[in-house]
C-alpha cells in the first residue's frame, strides 16, 4: 500500500498518543470478518467457522486488467463513520476512548484518499477486509504490501465475500458498519507501523505485533506463520 505521508502519521498519532503503549486487538471485529469468508459450520452445534479457504486471484498488471477483473461489492447504507469509530474505541480503557475515536475517524480520512489513489472503487467492502488484512500483515511481518498485491487481494476477497450467504444477506447498515471498521483497523494498524518505523519502541513493538498477529489468526484461521501476501493475493503456506 501507498508510503503514508508525514502529516498524516502525526495527525494519527497525536490523536492516539495516549495508548500507543497498549493497542489492543480487534478480535471481534476478526471473528465477524472470519464468518463473512468462511462456509458455513458443517452442524449447528459447531463453536467457530471453519478456516476460510483461499483461492489464488487474478494476477493485476495494470489499471486495465483491474478495471476487467473488479467486481465491488459496494455499500449503499448511510455513512456512520462516528459510531463505527466509537464502537472500535470501547475496546480501550475510558479514558482513552475519545482520543481513539479520533484516531479511528483521521485512519478512515485516509483510507478514502487511498481508494482514490490506488484506483479502487469506493465503499468496496471486499476492499475493507483487504484493508484489514494487509494492514495487520504490515505491523507484524514489519514490510508493506506492494499496491500490486493489494489489488490482488481484493479481487480475491471480492470473490470470496460475493460467494458467502452469510454476507450477501447482511443488512446495508450492517455491511456499511463493517466495511467503516475493518478500513479503520487496517489503516491504523499500517500508521502505526510507519510511526514505529521513524519512532522505535522496544516496548511497543512487542505489544503491537501481538495485536496484529492476534487479528489476523482470529479472522483467518491460521497460524501467522503460514500466512503469505503476493500477486495472488492472500495464500496459505
Amino acid at each position: 500500500m501507498k508510503r503514508l505521508s508525514r502529516t498524516l502519521v502525526l495527525a494519527v498519532a497525536c490523536a492516539a498518543a495516549p495508548v500507543f503503549a497498549q493497542v489492543a486487538p480487534s478480535l471481534s471485529l476478526a471473528e465477524q470478518m472470519r464468518g463473512m469468508l468462511s462456509k458455513p459450520p458443517a452442524t449447528a452445534t459447531a463453536a467457530a467457522p471453519t478456516a476460510p479457504v483461499f483461492s489464488p486471484a487474478p494476477a493485476v498488471t495494470s489499471a486495465s486488467a483491474l478495471a476487467a477483473l473488479n467486481a465491488p461489492l459496494v455499500v449503499n447504507g448511510p455513512a456512520q463513520v462516528r459510531q463505527s469509530a466509537t464502537e472500535l474505541a470501547l475496546r480501550f480503557p475510558a479514558q482513552h476512548r475519545g482520543a481513539m475515536t479520533k484516531a479511528y475517524e483521521e485512519s478512515f480520512v485516509f483510507w478514502q484518499k487511498l481508494e482514490t489513489q490506488l484506483g479502487l472503487t469506493p465503499n468496496d467492502v471486499a476492499a475493507g477486509v483487504a484493508a484489514f488484512i494487509a494492514g495487520n500483515y504490515s505491523a507484524f511481518m514489519q514490510q508493506q504490501v506492494p499496491d500490486e498485491d493489494f489489488k490482488s487481494l481484493v479481487l480475491q476477497m471480492q470473490g470470496m465475500l460475493s460467494r458467502n450467504a452469510g454476507f450477501t444477506q447482511s443488512s446495508p447498515a450492517a455491511k456499511r458498519a463493517m466495511f467503516e471498521q475493518l478500513a479503520m483497523v487496517g489503516t491504523f494498524m499500517v500508521v502505526y507501523r510507519e510511526h514505529l518505523n521513524r519512532q522505535p519502541s522496544a516496548n511497543e513493538e512487542i505489544n503491537f505485533r501481538n495485536a496484529a498477529k492476534a487479528n489476523l489468526e482470529v479472522a483467518l484461521g491460521l497460524p501467522v506463520e503460514r500466512i503469505q501476501i503476493g500477486r495472488q493475493g492472500l495464500v496459505a503456506r
